[in-house]
């Protein structure tokens, strides 16, 4: 984790398991820096609190914030994180069987069963299934090929259909040998970010994972505000399950940096 505050770079390193069968991520609340130096308070804020018939009229905080242990939060972050970009959630149908029913399903197949057989009976041509699009996420536009890190690209523009703040993906750079997705904007990364993140992807042993995400603004945290913020995977390696889980004692939903849930 790398942020810059007041012109000044700043730099967090934690540990974490990712457990790829059922998503869950586990990692350790202490950084490197907060175990080779625990912090010490630095500064105080004092809350003048003007009152008028016992109501108050405005908070004006004085003095410097001491300061943050955590820049972002505690990153509950999984290296696979999707985007929505097709990973079925845990649940979903895995089997040709399921898949089949799960889509007659969603887009209500109005041809029965019984029908579609008395239709191939009768010499007419198959039909498999009517498709009407129902719940479109995205309209999609191709504004170009573009090279990234030496390979041509398809830069997609999305605009979302509806619930913008829920289907938050803006641009994406696709490779156009082998399809799978270099780079990605997305609009209020993290659930406790407003400004669009950069996300770039890359081959870790034959599979994909995210190697950086980076704001494209400022990012403010409590009374904090930062220049340039990033979150980067480094090191990524399969290893066994911990047999101890990490110590979570300081960790609270409100410190933790957590992606939404698709």
């Amino acid at each position: 984790m790398q942020v810059d505050e007041r012109g000044v770079h700043k730099s967090k390193h934690y540990h974490a398991v990712y457990e790829q069968p059922n998503g869950n991520v586990h990692v350790a609340a202490v950084s490197d820096e907060e175990r080779a130096q625990p912090p010490v308070p630095t500064g105080m804020t004092i809350h003048l609190l003007p009152k008028r018939q016992n109501a108050t009229l405005m908070d004006k905080r004085v003095g410097h914030p001491e300061e943050a242990v955590d820049y972002l939060g505690i990153p509950m972050l999984s290296p696979n994180y999707s985007f929505g970009l097709g990973v079925p959630p845990p649940g979903e149908a895995t089997s040709d069987a399921d898949l089949i029913a799960q889509i007659r399903s969603e887009y209500r197949d109005p041809m029965p069963i019984v029908k579609a057989t008395q239709t191939s009976r009768d010499g007419q041509l198959k039909s498999i299934a009517a498709i009407t699009v129902i719940a479109r996420r995205y309209t999609i536009e191709l504004a170009g090929i573009e090279n990234i890190e030496g390979a041509n690209c398809y830069h997609l523009v999305l605009h979302p259909s509806r619930e913008p703040q829920r289907f938050r993906l803006r641009d994406l750079w696709i490779d156009v040998e082998n399809y799978q997705t270099r780079r990605l904007l997305a609009a209020n990364n993290f659930t406790n970010s407003q400004v669009p993140w950069l996300v770039t992807f890359a081959d870790i042993e034959g599979a994909r994972y995210i190697e950086s995400e980076v704001a494209q603004g400022p990012v403010g945290v409590g009374a904090h505000r930062y220049e340039h913020a990033q979150i980067s995977f480094e090191n990524v390696t399969a290893a066994k399950r911990p047999s101890a889980p990490f110590d979570s004692t300081f960790m609270t939903s409100e410190n933790i940096l957590s992606e939404p849930l698709l």
